[in-house]
């Protein structure tokens, strides 16, 4: 059985000099159907966790959301779950049990700049954090004592090995507690559904920032975040000139890809399908007629 398949893409009337589209008429998508054209002021009232998964992620990916929270009197704990002694190395034990200090003495002069109490401090060893039943059931024994009501943990989309374990087991943290899980951005951009307008608390983010010096001094991360925030505004009025980027999950916790790689015209699943079908095909090739271009693809069953 054989199948041609034509996909017709423009073509050029040399009357009106420009080119139109032949392709099936299709609802009119706005930008904002994708990211918040707005940015909110005020965030979600309750007993509010920040999960880190090292010394300083906690003021990089939502100090902006911690002081909005402080502000609004609620709750505030943050757990940093690794010691954060890999971003360096150690001569001996010794050297790394004073890295690790230093780290815990940062988080902590910056929290005290922020208004919320001392940190949590877990102590797993740097870069050897993974899903763990033992975990959940911790963090989860954790929600329940706290009466925690809202989790703010690393995005899906995070590549840092530690990130991405705690993202994972935030989610299924949250969706056992039955919580609202709100995540965050630090090494790569998630897709938001709510902006936090960060400009009138940035000088206070970045004297909490300034805290980590250790960090500060291989890589110059407040640049870095910085940047991001600033970039988050594109979509803003122009008084907005920082922001802060979430995704908050609804009540019911499903994973859809476009949550990870994010939601565009063409979603992640449908252009894996259509990527498939060109790559399974027999033969496919690209043909011009005239001012018309056209793949033609070919497949046999």
């Amino acid at each position: 059985m054989k199948f041609n398949i034509h996909i017709k893409l423009l073509t050029y009337s040399k009357r009106s000099q420009n080119f139109k589209k032949i392709l099936p008429t299709k609802p009119i998508i706005m930008e904002s159907n994708f990211i918040p054209y707005t940015a909110t002021t005020t965030l979600p009232e309750g007993n509010i966790l920040v999960l880190a998964p090292h010394p300083d992620d906690e003021i990089f990916g939502c100090a902006g959301a911690i002081i909005q929270h402080v502000a609004q009197g609620n709750s505030v704990k943050v757990i940093i779950v690794t010691d954060g002694s890999a971003a360096i190395n150690h001569s001996d034990d010794d050297s790394r049990l004073r890295y690790i200090k230093i780290r815990q003495q940062e988080s902590c002069q910056a929290a005290k700049i922020l208004g919320y109490e001392i940190p949590e401090f877990w102590d797993i060893v740097d870069r050897t954090l993974t899903y763990d039943e033992k975990l959940v059931q911790r963090l989860g024994k954790y929600i329940q004592v706290n009466n925690i009501t809202h989790i703010y943990a690393p995005s899906l989309a995070e590549i840092h090995p530690d990130h991405s374990a705690l993202a994972n087991l935030a989610v299924e943290a949250a969706r056992r507690s039955k919580v609202k899980l709100i995540m965050y951005e630090i090494g790569i951009p998630l897709h938001p559904n709510i902006l936090l307008d960060i400009t009138p608390n940035l000088a206070r983010k970045k004297q909490a920032m300034e805290c980590f010096v250790s960090q500060l001094k291989i890589q110059d991360y407040q640049r870095h975040i910085l940047c991001l925030n600033g970039y988050r505004s594109y979509t803003l009025p122009p008084q907005v000139t920082e922001a802060e980027a979430y995704y908050i999950f609804d009540d019911n916790i499903t994973i859809q890809p476009w949550q990870l790689f994010g939601q565009t015209q063409l979603t992640f699943s449908a252009l894996t399908q259509e990527l498939a079908t060109v790559y399974k095909s027999r033969s496919w090739r690209l043909t011009a007629q005239g001012h018309r271009i056209k793949i033609i693809i070919q497949t046999r069953v």
